[in-house]
């Protein structure tokens, strides 16, 4: 296996870093992946499975950051002068996915790899399906959702939600909308009022999933390319059960040509202890696929 560190600049010019890891024979087909909700491209061990896995099997990974990477970073900006922007999770917009997932997108196009696959992740199963209804991108063969979650609905699940979302409305009313909320969402992250509304509400472009309204249309429905959604039973961040949630995923996928679904007994969100055997089922799906 080979690997290297790459970098691409985004349409608005932010510069984002990625490793791509490489079989030792040359080949056409890769798997991008798109990290989840303050996340990043090193965090997650069940990516040091898959990139064994994938590769052993003449697939190339390349793994990612976007500016929504952890809670809160800095990204150089690509000029003549030395600048930096302060994104990260905390003042991400959900819809500026699609600056960083074509840009990822575009780089390993060029790199001579024509069969790609984009798998997200969490937060990032959202965005890979946002990506491909808005672009239509042709070059998109197949997709993976890796837990794939109900953005709006555990929005309404968090600690302080109601109160939060009302004081994130009022900052973004009184032109505070980048300042950042007093209280933790879910105890852990730190968002911007902006951020907040954003990630919250019914009618924002996040809201694909719904899986906590079975019967409503949504973009995933626009999907047309063969899926894969896979989770752990003991997903700590579904809204239904594991296996309801992906059946109703399953049910508004009304145009894709196949819709398969993993459950991965007794693992987390994350696969924690379950790397190997996530890492081998979704390597033989995308083989046999």
């Amino acid at each position: 296996m080979k690997t290297r560190f790459v970098r691409v600049t985004t349409k608005d010019k932010l510069i984002l870093q990625g490793l791509l890891y490489e079989p030792e024979q040359k080949t056409q087909e890769v798997v991008i992946h798109i990290h989840g909700m303050g996340g990043n491209f090193y965090e997650n061990r069940f990516l040091d499975s898959m990139a064994e896995d994938f590769t052993n099997n003449g697939w190339a990974f390349l793994i990612v950051n976007t500016r929504g990477h952890d809670m809160m970073a800095d990204f150089p900006v690509e000029g003549e002068k030395e600048r930096y922007k302060r994104i990260g999770n905390a003042w991400e917009r959900f819809s500026d996915c699609v600056l960083d997932i074509k840009a990822w997108v575009n780089f390993i196009n060029t790199e001579g790899f024509k069969n790609i696959v984009l798998q997200g992740h969490s937060l990032g199963a959202v965005k890979v399906v946002y990506y491909l209804v808005k672009t239509e991108d042709k070059r998109i063969k197949r997709l993976l959702l890796a837990s794939p979650p109900d953005m709006v609905k555990l929005s309404q699940k968090w600690e302080h939600h109601s109160e939060m979302l009302t004081l994130a409305q009022k900052m973004i009313k009184d032109k505070k909308g980048k300042e950042i909320l007093p209280k933790q969402l879910d105890n852990w992250y730190y968002l911007s009022a902006a951020t907040y509304v954003d990630f919250s509400l019914p009618e924002n472009p996040i809201n694909i999933f719904n899986i906590h309204e079975p019967n409503a249309s949504s973009l995933l429905g626009k999907v047309d390319v063969p899926v894969l959604a896979f989770i752990g039973t003991k997903d700590y961040c579904t809204v239904v059960p594991a296996k309801k949630g992906l059946e109703i995923l399953k049910k508004k996928a009304v145009n894709c040509p196949k819709f398969d679904t993993l459950f991965i007994e007794g693992a987390t969100h994350s696969y924690f202890g379950h790397e190997k055997e996530v890492a081998r089922l979704v390597s033989n799906w995308i083989n046999k696929h």
